[in-house]
């Protein structure tokens, strides 16, 4: 991880070629302007996002050197925010950028002004990954119907973000299930879900929302079975744009079927007496 981060980072910025250092610089480095990488910390973030593995990268400069290094931080954030990173141990990642937590600071040892850029890598459980298990029959449905409209280059996953997703991603997870009496002979049954729309490229995940909340707004049914010729209605989609597409999810959709009641299995009657009534 740390030699493919290490990697992008000189590929964006060719200057800090050989400057890239792992935790601290070596002692007597006098180069002007360089990199200190360092992994942070490894907190569990949620069933479908699993672990974010936090990267630190510190870019130092001498007084001479702060502007250059304003600028460097602009073109990090830029080349490595929601972009993929390919490592020969551990395969590819996406980076995210997190902000910098704190102002610049001055480093008492180099005596050189450091700032501190955060990114996070998520890394879903082991056990989890890739969704290997059968999904519920609607989310199953969702998913293909959601392939379907929108195509290459989106990738549909479903209940958790698998390693190695691909660049232009939608992952839907159920969120809740409820049941209602709809008259003597039948139940109502709604689902809810959680649509995540990933894309590196700015706007292309915000014009997917809107394509599937228009596709939603417009749909009387989805096709569940063709077969048994069953369908699942669209009670209420809306969206978040603001919301993060790895943890939160942008679009939010409750869909309904209504079936028959289950007929109640009961003693059969077999004999009646009738008995007159005696005044």
């Amino acid at each position: 991880m740390r030699g493919a981060v290490r990697q992008a980072v000189s590929g964006i910025i060719p200057e800090l070629e050989g400057r890239v250092y792992d935790v601290h610089p070596p002692d007597g480095a006098n180069d002007d302007l360089y990199a200190v990488i360092a992994l942070g910390e490894d907190v569990w973030k949620s069933s479908w996002a699993g672990y974010r593995q936090v990267v630190r990268l510190k870019l130092y400069a001498g007084s001479s050197g702060l502007s250059q290094m304003d600028a460097w931080a602009e073109h990090l954030i830029k080349g490595l925010h929601r972009k993929r990173v390919t490592g020969t141990e551990d395969g590819a990642f996406i980076l995210h950028y997190l902000g910098v937590p704190e102002a610049d600071k001055l480093d008492p040892v180099s005596g050189k002004t450091f700032r501190m850029l955060r990114f996070g890598i998520y890394m879903p459980e082991a056990s989890g990954a890739g969704s290997t298990s059968q999904p519920d029959e609607w989310l199953s449905a969702l998913a293909a119907w959601t392939g379907d409209l929108l195509g290459n280059p989106w990738r549909i996953y479903h209940t958790s973000w698998p390693a190695g997703r691909d660049d232009n991603a939608i992952l839907w997870r159920m969120t809740g299930c409820e049941t209602k009496t709809a008259g003597a002979s039948k139940i109502e049954v709604r689902k809810s879900f959680i649509g995540h729309v990933a894309s590196p490229v700015l706007g292309s995940d915000q014009l997917a929302i809107v394509k599937l909340v228009e596709a939603l707004g417009s749909k009387v049914q989805l096709l569940l079975d063709s077969e048994d010729r069953r369908y699942m209605s669209v009670v209420e989609v809306s969206s978040d744009l603001q919301a993060d597409p790895i943890l939160d999810g942008q679009l939010k959709l409750t869909l309904m079927q209504r079936k028959m009641r289950p007929a109640e299995e009961a003693a059969l009657i077999r004999h009646v007496n009738i008995h007159p009534i005696l005044k």
